[in-house]
C-alpha cells in the first residue's frame, strides 16, 4: 500500500460511483443460467501516476535543527512498499510539544521541494500535490501548511489554531487528505511548507502528523469494456453452490512513464522516466470480494509478495457504494511501460438466492398430491446493497423439468416472494409424473448479481376404490383398496379413517370423549368435545375441555399442552403450551374450587403454523393466543386429512410441578374440502391400516348414523410422507338417507282415564342400514314415557307398525302425543289427543236419548188430553158388573214406550 492519501484522493475523485453510469435495463436474462453476462459497469478502472517524497533522497529542509528543548521531531514509516510489503522509512514525521514545554516562543519549519512532471496517463487531465496533515492543538500552539512557487503562494498559509483535533470533521471519506491542484505548474519545483509555532505559554500535548506526500495525476473512470463487447461474466462456483464467481477482463491496458517535461525555469525539454509509480485503480461494487488479479495470465494478486498500492473495501451497511483496489503496475513492468495488455479480475459474491422452499398451503413440504398447488418461496438478497433499487432488481426464472406441463414466465423482482403453480391433476398417461422426485430451479439475474438454487419435490397420489358396502344394525361396513398413482402400486401400511356426515346441515352435533382416569387429589380433564368435528380451510375447529379440581382446599396453577396428532394416535412434535395462573391472559384464578371450569380452544390451520387461541368460558372474552411448533410432519392447510388432539394438564403448586399429569384424547376430526361443508358430524371409524395389498375393511357402528337426510360416508387417508387422497369427491364410499318416514293413525276423543291405543307407522328410507330403535311415547306434561317399544327392527326400505296402549289423562283437555327414539336422536312424529268427560260413543247416544225423552213427554201430554173421551167410550161399551180401572193403575207411557 502506498498511502491512504493517494487512495483516498482516487475515491474522492470518483465518488459518483458506478451506479450513476448503469442503465436500468442492465438485467439480462441468460439462456445459460450457469454462464451469465453481467453489466460492463460493474467494474471500472482508472490510471494514476505518482511520486512519493520521503526523508531519504528527497529530504526536506528542517529549520531550526529539530528536537529543540520542549519539542520533538521524529520520522515515521506510514507507507508500505508494494514490492515486498515492508514499511518505507521516513515516509512521514511527527512534531509535538513535550513536557516541560519550550521556555520561550519559537517555531519549527519543514520544507519539501516537489517537482511537478508532465503527465500522460489515460484520461488524466490534471496533477495535484497530496499529503496527510492532522493532529491536536493545545493552548499557545498552532500548525500551518502552505505551497509556494518561489515566493508566489500557490496555496496561501492555512493555520490551525482551534484547540483540539484538526482538521475539523469533513464530509469527505478521508478528512485528513489535502489536495492542491498544480497543473499550471508542470515543470516547476514547488515548496511545500509545514510550520509549527508556540508563544511561550503553550501547554504540552500539541502534536501534528505529516505523511504520504505525493505528486499525483489521477485519471477518470473507464468502463471495463464498451457494449456490445462483453467482459463481465458470472457463474456459480461448482465447488461451492453458495458462491458466484465473476470474471472481468480489462483489455488494451497500456502506459509509458518515459515522457518529456519542459523543466522551468528555462523551458528545458527533458525526456526521461518521470514517474516512479503507475497505478491501475480498479473500482468494484460493495458486496464483491476480489480474490485474484492476473496480468496477461500471470497472477499479480494474491499469490505474490507484492501488495496492492491501495485497498479500500467498502463494507455493506455503510454509505459507500464502491470499493477500490489499486496496483502499482511498475512492480511488474521494470521498464516503466506496458502495451495492449489484459488484466483479468476474479471476484466473488454470495449466491443472491438465499432461500428456496417448496410450499403447500404456505407450509414447507416436498411432498405433493396430484392437483395440489405448489408454492415456490424465493428469498433473494442482491450483493450490491448500496446501489439503487433499479440496479438491484433483476429477472427471476423458475423452471420445472419436462414432462411436467407447467408453464412459467420471467418475473421482475428484487427480494423474491412466493410464486404459485398448479401441479397436474393426475399422474399422466403412464403414471410417469408420480412416485418420483422432480428438480425445480430458480435463477435470478441482474447486471451485478446471479442467484441459482433448486429444490426437490415429489408428486404422488392415493387413489381409493371401494369394493363393497353392507349395512347392519345401525351400522355400515365398507371394503376398499388404496393404491398409488394410477392404481398400479399397492398402498400398504397407509393409515385412514372412515367418516359419516350429514351434508347440507349447518348445525353440527358435538362429539365428546370422557375421562377414564379421574384423580382424587390433582387437577384432571373430565371431558373434551369437538363442537364442529367436520370443517374446511379457513374455518376454525372449536374444541372444549373441562378442568376439575377434586381438592378445593388446594390452590392449583396449571399448564395445558395441546398437541396435534395423526390418527393412531401418532404424535409428530407439534404442540403449544399455555400457563394457567393468576395474572395470565385469561384472567384465571387458582383452581381452588371443585366447580369445573371449561376452556375453549379455537384452532385454525394456516401457512405460518397451527394457530390456537385459548379462552376460559368463565372469563371470556380474554384470548390467550399461541402457535404450535412446526413438528416433523406439518399440517398442510389446503390438504384434507383426519387428525386429533392430545391435551395434557399438569398441576402446579406455585411453580412446583405435581405428578402425574392428566391427559385426554379428543375425538377424530375431519378436515375436508369446501364441497363437503356445511355438514353435521355423525361418526368416525377406528383407525384403518391397509394390508400389504392396500386392502382395507372397516365398520362404523353408531346410533348417530340414523336420522341423516344426506348421509355421506367417505375416507380420509394419509401416508407417512403426507400424501393424501386426490380429492374428497373420489373418496366418497356411498350416499344414503337414514330418515324414518312416520305416520300415525287418528285417535278419536277419549274419556278421562280411558285406555287409549296409539299406532305409529315407520318406513326406513335407507338403502343400506337396518335401523334398530326403541320407540317411546310421551304425553304432554309427563316426563316419563307412557309406552315403550324396544328392539324395533326396520330393514332398508321396509315399514313397521308400532302400537302402544296407555291410560288417558284424568284431566279434560288437549294433549300432544310424541313418538321419540333415543337412537334416532329425538322425536319421530307427534299427534293431538282430546280428552273429555264421556267416551265418544256415549256422546253420540246422549242426544238420541234426549230425543226419546222429549217424544215421550209430548205423547204423554197428548194422551192425557184424550183421557176423558176414552173413558166414556169404555164405560158405554163395558158390560154391567165390571169395575172401572182407576188412573193410578195405568202403565206410564215411558214404560210402554220402553217396551215398545
Amino acid at each position: 500500500m502506498i498511502s491512504s492519501a493517494l487512495g483516498g484522493a482516487i475515491l474522492q475523485s470518483h465518488s459518483d460511483s458506478y451506479s450513476l453510469h448503469v442503465p436500468v435495463s442492465a438485467a439480462p436474462a441468460s439462456t445459460d443460467p450457469l454462464n451469465v453476462t453481467g453489466t460492463q459497469h460493474a467494474f471500472n478502472y482508472s490510471y494514476s501516476q505518482a511520486n512519493l517524497y520521503t526523508g531519504i533522497g528527497s529530504a526536506p529542509v528542517i529549520l531550526p535543527a529539530p528536537n529543540a528543548t520542549g519539542t520533538q521531531f521524529r520520522w515515521l514509516s506510514t507507507v508500505t512498499r508494494t514490492t515486498d510489503n515492508t514499511l518505507i522509512p521516513t515516509s512521514g514525521f511527527r512534531f509535538n510539544i513535550t513536557s516541560p514545554p519550550p521556555p520561550s516562543q519559537g517555531k519549527q519549519v519543514v520544507n519539501w521541494t516537489l517537482t511537478i512532471p508532465q503527465f500522460n496517463c489515460k484520461t488524466c487531465t490534471s496533477v495535484q500535490v497530496l499529503f496527510d496533515f492532522f493532529g491536536n492543538i493545545t493552548r499557545g500552539t498552532n500548525a500551518t501548511y502552505a505551497l509556494f512557487n518561489g515566493t508566489q503562494a500557490i496555496q496561501p498559509p492555512v493555520t490551525f489554531t482551534a484547540l483540539g483535533e484538526f482538521p475539523a470533521a469533513a464530509t469527505v471519506s478521508c478528512p485528513e487528505i489535502f489536495c492542491i491542484p498544480v497543473t499550471r505548474y508542470v515543470g516547476y519545483k514547488l515548496t511545500l511548507s509545514f510550520i509549527f509555532a508556540w508563544n511561550g505559554t503553550e501547554l504540552p500535548g500539541m502534536s501534528a502528523d505529516v505523511g504520504e506526500i505525493e505528486v499525483a495525476s489521477i485519471g477518470d473512470s473507464i468502463p471495463s469494456c464498451v457494449a456490445p463487447v462483453s467482459c463481465h461474466f458470472m457463474q456459480q462456483d461448482q465447488s461451492n453452490s453458495s458462491s458466484i464467481n465473476h470474471n472481468t477482463n480489462l483489455s488494451s491496458v497500456s502506459y509509458n512513464n518515459t515522457l518529456t517535461t519542459h523543466v522551468q525555469p528555462g523551458n528545458v525539454s527533458t525526456t526521461r522516466l518521470w514517474w516512479e509509480i503507475e497505478a491501475i485503480n480498479i473500482y468494484y461494487p460493495v458486496g464483491y470480494n476480489v480474490t485474484q488479479i492476473k496480468l496477461n495470465g500471470t497472477l499479480v494478486y494474491h499469490a505474490l509478495s507484492e501488495v496492492p498500492l491501495e485497498k479500500d473495501h467498502c463494507a455493506p451497511g455503510t454509505g459507500c457504494a464502491e470499493s477500490l483496489i489499486a496496483l502499482n503496475i511498475t512492480d511488474f513492468t521494470p521498464l516503466g511501460a506496458m502495451h495492449n495488455s489484459t488484466i483479468t479480475i476474479i471476484s466473488t459474491t454470495p449466491n443472491s438466492i438465499l432461500q428456496f422452499t417448496t410450499l403447500s398451503g404456505g407450509v414447507p413440504t416436498r411432498f405433493f398430491t396430484s392437483g395440489d398447488q405448489i408454492g415456490i418461496k424465493i428469498l433473494n438478497s442482491p450483493s450490491v446493497v448500496n446501489a439503487s433499487i433499479s440496479q438491484q432488481t433483476g429477472q427471476l426464472n423458475i423452471t420445472f423439468p419436462q414432462p411436467l406441463p407447467i408453464q412459467t414466465s420471467p418475473t421482475t423482482t428484487l427480494s423474491g416472494g412466493v410464486f404459485s403453480f398448479n401441479l397436474p391433476s393426475d399422474c399422466g398417461f403412464n403414471g410417469e409424473l408420480c412416485a418420483r422426485d422432480w428438480n425445480v430451479s430458480a435463477v435470478f439475474t441482474s447486471g451485478f448479481d446471479l442467484g441459482i438454487k433448486s429444490g426437490l419435490f415429489r408428486i404422488d397420489s392415493l387413489q381409493v376404490s371401494f369394493t363393497g358396502s353392507t349395512g347392519g344394525d345401525n351400522a355400515l361396513s365398507i371394503q376398499g383398496r388404496l393404491t398409488y398413482g394410477n392404481g398400479t402400486k399397492k398402498a400398504s401400511g397407509v393409515n385412514a379413517t372412515m367418516f359419516a356426515i350429514d351434508t347440507g346441515t349447518p348445525v353440527n352435533t358435538p362429539v365428546t370423549n370422557n375421562q377414564t382416569k379421574i384423580s382424587s387429589t390433582l387437577l384432571y380433564i373430565s371431558n373434551v368435545t369437538l363442537v364442529n368435528g367436520v370443517f374446511t380451510q379457513g374455518q376454525p375447529l372449536i374444541m372444549l375441555f373441562t378442568v376439575v379440581n377434586p381438592n378445593p382446599s388446594q390452590l392449583y396453577n396449571a399448564t395445558v399442552t395441546i398437541e396435534h396428532e395423526w390418527p393412531g394416535p401418532q404424535p409428530h412434535n407439534m404442540s403449544v403450551t399455555f400457563s394457567l395462573h393468576p395474572g395470565d391472559l385469561l384472567g384465571d384464578l387458582p383452581f381452588n374450587s371443585n366447580a369445573p371450569q371449561t376452556y375453549k380452544a379455537t384452532i385454525l390451520f394456516t401457512g405460518p403454523g397451527v394457530q390456537v387461541t385459548l379462552t376460559n368460558l368463565r372469563t371470556s372474552p380474554n384470548p390467550y393466543p399461541g402457535t404450535m411448533t412446526p413438528g416433523t410432519s406439518p399440517v398442510v392447510p389446503n390438504r384434507p386429512h383426519a387428525g386429533l388432539f392430545n391435551i395434557t394438564l399438569t398441576s402446579k403448586i406455585g411453580n412446583t410441578t405435581e405428578t402425574p399429569s392428566s391427559f385426554i384424547i379428543s375425538p377424530t376430526y375431519a378436515y375436508v374440502s369446501s364441497s363437503l361443508v356445511p355438514s353435521r358430524y355423525l361418526a368416525a371409524s377406528n383407525l384403518i391400516v391397509t394390508d400389504p395389498n392396500g386392502n382395507f375393511s372397516t365398520t362404523i357402528t353408531s346410533h348417530s348414523l340414523l336420522g341423516a337426510k344426506n348421509l355421506v360416508v367417505f375416507l380420509l387417508a394419509r401416508d407417512a410422507t403426507g400424501i393424501g387422497l386426490v380429492n374428497n369427491l373420489s373418496s366418497i364410499a356411498l350416499t344414503d338417507s337414514t330418515i324414518l318416514l312416520s305416520t300415525t293413525d287418528s285417535i278419536g276423543t277419549v274419556a278421562k282415564d280411558q285406555t287409549v291405543t296409539a299406532t305409529l307407522h315407520l318406513t326406513n328410507n335407507s338403502t343400506k342400514i337396518t335401523e334398530v330403535i326403541t320407540v317411546n311415547l310421551f304425553i304432554q306434561g309427563n316426563p316419563q314415557p307412557v309406552g315403550t317399544k324396544t328392539g324395533l327392527t326396520i330393514p332398508p326400505g321396509e315399514s313397521r307398525t308400532v302400537t302402544l296402549t296407555f291410560p288417558a289423562p284424568s284431566t279434560v283437555g288437549s294433549y300432544t302425543l310424541t313418538f321419540s327414539s333415543p337412537e334416532y336422536g329425538g322425536p319421530l312424529t307427534s299427534q293431538t289427543l282430546q280428552v273429555t268427560i264421556l267416551q265418544s260413543n256415549l256422546q253420540i247416544l246422549i242426544p238420541a236419548a234426549i230425543g226419546v225423552v222429549a217424544a215421550i213427554i209430548i205423547l204423554g201430554f197428548y194422551l192425557v188430553r184424550r183421557q176423558p173421551e176414552t173413558a166414556e167410550t169404555e164405560e158405554r161399551t163395558k158390560p154391567a158388573g165390571s169395575k172401572p180401572k182407576t188412573p193410578g193403575t195405568r202403565n206410564p207411557p215411558s214404560k210402554s214406550l220402553t217396551r215398545t
